[in-house]
């Protein structure tokens, strides 16, 4: 009887194990996801040039993300992304581990706030309403409209969505010191808003670096964007007004980015334009007109093509870069072209 009374006990104690074993893995969750995008590039600019390369579309990443339920509507949340040279296997980001993303944070009903390496307020503003989601054949991918996408050392809060309404503000420290003043990196701050009802979205987003050392200026950034789906087709742009340029004095630029997607069935034809002028600097300005079109094999799975064009002015020199691949070879005043013909998979 005893025997039989200690069985029992064992058996019942098992059980309370795997149905907390259970409980704790249903209460966290880790995801593993990537993207593999490739593409050939036909292009001119200083001599013509072929070339297979990697992030057309979207840049090839390998990522890992991830909840834990802490109770009370409260999360811990965290994810490790890599950027990977689909075309070599090697890393993306200048070789950075995890050079995409690398944050850990807290979330709740009240918003999320993460600290790490994570995209700025004010390319996520832009990103959602640049034609060309700042990949192939966008003209903030070209630098002809300027965008800083990730910083190191930041801290970010993400709001809920409310009415339509979110908004983010980011502080990313340079770590500064009184011996690496000359070259550490600088303080960045930005805020980003974003508004969607129905057909008619906005973005508004600003973004200051201040200045790593007493030779440059702080430099300020303000976009407005906006959009409205029509249902047979959907316009969308910005515009940006750069204060001091790169860090340098009353070096202000002007910038702006328009676009059209129009789908039929399941593809998508698109077209977008974008420039740059830089005041009281002759040659500084560039304009970018693209055509482009998406078709879907699965869900998962699609193909792609661009033609691009830049028009680049005596001092500039930008090319038709994609995601995270480089556009062809070109010099100060020359212009370029560039066909591109790609494969997206994402996993």
């Amino acid at each position: 009887m005893q025997a039989h009374s200690v069985s029992l006990r064992a058996v019942g104690v098992a059980a309370l194990l795997a149905t907390s074993a259970f409980a704790a893995s249903a209460q966290s969750s880790v995801t593993v996801y990537g993207v593999i995008d490739m593409y050939v590039q036909y292009g001119k600019g200083q001599g013509t040039q072929t070339k297979i390369e990697s992030g057309g579309v979207s840049g090839s990443r390998l990522g890992f993300k991830g909840s834990e339920d802490l109770g009370q509507g409260l999360k811990a949340i965290f994810q490790l992304e890599s950027g990977i040279n689909a075309d070599t296997g090697s890393y993306g980001q200048g070789g950075l581990a995890f050079g995409r993303q690398a944050y850990v944070g807290l979330s709740s009903a009240a918003g999320t706030l993460s600290l790490g390496r994570q995209y700025v307020p004010i390319f996520t503003v832009l990103d959602s309403f640049d034609p060309f989601g700042t990949g192939a054949g966008s003209a903030a991918s070209s630098g002809v409209v300027s965008y800083s996408s990730r910083a190191d050392n930041s801290v970010v809060y993400q709001s809920p969505t409310v009415s339509g309404f979110s908004g983010a503000a980011m502080v990313s420290l340079g770590e500064k010191t009184a011996a690496s003043s000359a070259t550490a990196p600088e303080d960045i701050y930005s805020l980003g808003g974003q508004y969607a009802n129905g057909p008619f979205s906005a973005g508004l987003a600003w973004r200051e670096n201040k200045r790593a050392n007493d030779t440059l200026k702080d430099a300020r950034y303000v976009l407005a964007t906006a959009a409205y789906d029509f249902g047979d087709f959907k316009l969308t742009g910005g515009v940006q007004g750069i204060r001091n340029f790169s860090g340098v004095d009353s070096k202000d630029r002007t910038e702006a980015l328009v676009g059209v997607l129009v789908p039929v069935g399941n593809d998508t034809f698109s077209a977008g334009f974008g420039a740059s002028k830089t005041q009281h600097t002759s040659g500084a300005s560039a304009q970018q007109t693209t055509l482009g079109y998406a078709h879907p094999l699965s869900k998962r799975t699609k193909v792609y093509a661009f033609l691009t064009h830049i028009n680049n002015g005596s001092q500039t020199a930008y090319t038709a870069d994609a995601s995270t691949g480089s556009g062809p070879t070109t010099v100060a005043g020359k212009d370029v072209s560039a066909v591109l013909l790609g494969i997206r998979h994402a996993f």
